[in-house]
Order: C-alpha cells, then structure tokens, then sequence
C-alpha cells in the first residue's frame, strides 16, 4: 500500500512544470510550478505537497522567460484578480461590434490589466479620423506584447448608430462603454472638452494622464507614449 501511495505522489508530480528552479541568487528548488498571478506571483508545490509563493523577479532571467512563455501559451494557469470597483463597472457596461452589430461584451478582461485607456473620440471629428487609424496600429502591435492595459472606446458620437458606424469602420480591436453610459463621472475625468483624447486609468479608477497639461491640450499621441511607457515597465 505504501509502494502505491508513493507511486501515485510521484506521478502527481510528474507535471511538465516540476523541475529544478533557480533564484537570483543562484539557489536552486525542486517544485511544480502551480500558477502565476497578474502581478508576478509564483505558486510552487513541492513533491510533499508544500506550497510556496516566489515573486517572479526574485527568479533567474531563465525561469522568468520560461514560465512568461508557459503563462503565454496557456500551458500554466493565471489566477484572476477579483474586480475593482472601477473595472467591475466597467466590465458590465461593455460592448463591442460582433458581426456587425453592437452587442454586449460578455468575456472582457478588462478586471486583470494594469492600465485603462479611455479614448474619447468621435467619427463626426477630422482629427480624431486621423488619430484613430494609429491608435488601432499601436493597439494591434502592443497588445499581444504586453496584455496589461485596455483601450476602451468612449463615443462622441450623435447617437449609437454613429458609434456602431465609427466603431466598424475602424475596425476597433478594443471595447466601448456602452452609449447611455458615456457621461458618467467614472470616466469623465478629463481636464478639457476636447477630442480626440485619451486618458489612462489605473485598475483603482485613478487618473494618471490626459491629454492636456496645465489646462493646455497636448494630444492623444503623448498619452498613447507614456502609455507604452508604463506597460514596458
């Protein structure tokens, strides 16, 4: 019985993520590596069953690669952050086109980044039709890179056809708030009136930069910066 037992431990462990782990201090573990949270914490279960969490910065450059990779790849689990106040609003006013047509956004991950960008545009707005196209690009090429923000879309527009309209047509990857909830104070935190802007949020609801300094307008293309700023970090 106790042959079995052991038997059916080791198997246990016997995961494609049990190996020797190293510090960055050159100390080495023997440990399955269990899960990685959003901001960087390692879950790691030796054969006893023992659980330990490690920092991931606190691990050699080659750990950190490869559980990044294995996290990427959907090979090891990411635990879900639980809301905030801010993104558990945000995440049940959400929409986005589907086919088309608008439609509620039911599996957003805005709860798990880090950063929220809200851009204030609209399709009627000769500036903002040429900001967009970039902002899409930028969305396109840092979002598989670093999937700790969000873009959300706060209409402008006349109506929400107008928004569906401008939505399509530019082939927005991100969501949108939902256009009977575009005034709310939540979101609404721009020093000026003026589009286009963007803003970044952090996950709290707290307003990092917009796109005006000391009552000046500075642009979307400033924030959009500091915005890969932060998530390169």
């Amino acid at each position: 019985m106790n042959r079995l037992i052991c038997l059916i431990l080791l198997l246990a462990f016997n995961s494609v993520h049990a190996r020797t782990w190293t510090d960055n201090q050159g100390r080495t573990m023997e440990a399955e590596a269990v899960s990685m949270s959003p901001d960087g914490m390692v879950t790691f279960r030796k054969s006893g069953g023992m659980v330990y969490q490690v920092p991931l910065d606190k691990l050699s450059e080659a750990d950190q690669t490869y559980l990044q990779e294995q996290v990427s790849s959907g090979k090891l689990e990411q635990t879900k952050r639980e809301p905030t106040s801010f993104t558990g609003w945000l995440e049940v006013n959400l929409v986005s086109v589907q086919n088309g047509k608008m439609k509620r956004l039911r599996d957003s991950d805005v709860s798990q980044v880090d950063y929220i960008a809200v851009y204030q545009s609209a399709h009627w707005c000769g500036p903002c039709l040429k900001f967009t196209p970039k902002l899409v690009n930028w969305y396109n090429v840092q979002k598989p890179k670093h999937p700790n923000f969000e873009v959300v879309f706060v209409s402008s527009d006349h109506s929400e056809e107008d928004m569906e309209y401008y939505m399509a047509g530019m082939k927005m990857p991100w969501p949108a708030l939902e256009y009977d909830r575009r005034d709310d104070s939540r979101v609404d935190k721009s020093s000026g009136n003026g589009i286009p802007c963007l803003m970044i949020f952090d996950r709290e609801g707290n307003l990092i930069m917009d796109s005006y300094e000391d009552g000046k307008y500075i642009g979307p293309t400033r924030v959009m910066n500091h915005l890969e700023t932060l998530i390169s970090e």
